[in-house]
């Protein structure tokens, strides 16, 4: 459990530092980071799928594919709303696993994820929520209520979406979707939460967009 957790923290350290790093020096790295991100899962799922004819590799495709297209072409995200999805959805994730493995207690849903507890969904939470208070206070020079009011839908969205890609890969009888990240799995281990998320966020664009238009 030990060297397994060690992978995961270095892991995530050095790929969201880099990530991070990139984003914040580069204005147009984040289509080229996306459109990495974008083949290397689908990849994967063409990996993961031995059925290339089914319902499900087909609404896979168009599941991963269509959240991730439109980051690349909306002209309305900048790289520091993408780094805000990303804060909260690897804080959930990273803290729901720490508060998870110190915790322990009652399974959150062994049916789908026997090692989620539900210590480790509220810790998770309660960080990734705090992590989003201080990013949209500090990184977007004030503090923007809705996008406050919206962050526990991006997080319950970041926990499902984790559940979600777990039953498809119950179904698919995988462990993971790869092994390129240590500790994590493939890139659709480490994106599952976030894909989903972005859906969210695109709601969270259209509403704030009605919004500005009644102002």
């Amino acid at each position: 459990m030990i060297n397994n957790f060690l992978k995961r923290t270095i892991s995530a350290v050095l790929f969201g530092g880099i990530l991070v790093f990139l984003l914040m020096r580069y204005n147009k790295f984040d289509k080229m980071f996306f459109v990495a991100i974008l083949c290397l899962m689908l990849i994967e799922w063409f990996k993961i799928n031995n059925n290339k004819k089914s319902l499900l590799f087909y609404s896979g495709l168009l599941y991963i594919s269509f959240p991730i297209t439109w980051l690349i072409q909306s002209p309305m995200v900048q790289n520091k709303d993408i780094l805000w999805l990303f804060s909260i959805v690897w804080s959930c994730d990273t803290f729901a696993y720490i508060g998870g493995k110190l915790i322990g207690g009652p399974k959150f849903s062994p049916n789908i994820s026997p090692n989620k507890t539900w210590a480790g969904v509220i810790v998770g939470s309660v960080c990734s929520f705090v992590v989003s208070y201080l990013y949209i206070k500090y990184v977007f020079d004030t503090l923007h209520y809705i996008k406050l009011l919206f962050t526990p839908f991006l997080i319950i969205s970041s926990i499902l979406g984790d559940l979600l890609e777990s039953k498809i890969k119950r179904i698919l009888k995988v462990k993971d979707s790869g092994n390129i990240i240590p500790g994590h799995g493939g890139i659709l281990d480490r994106f599952d939460g976030f894909i989903l998320t972005t859906y969210v966020y695109i709601i969270y664009i259209i509403i704030n967009g009605i919004l500005k238009l009644l102002d």
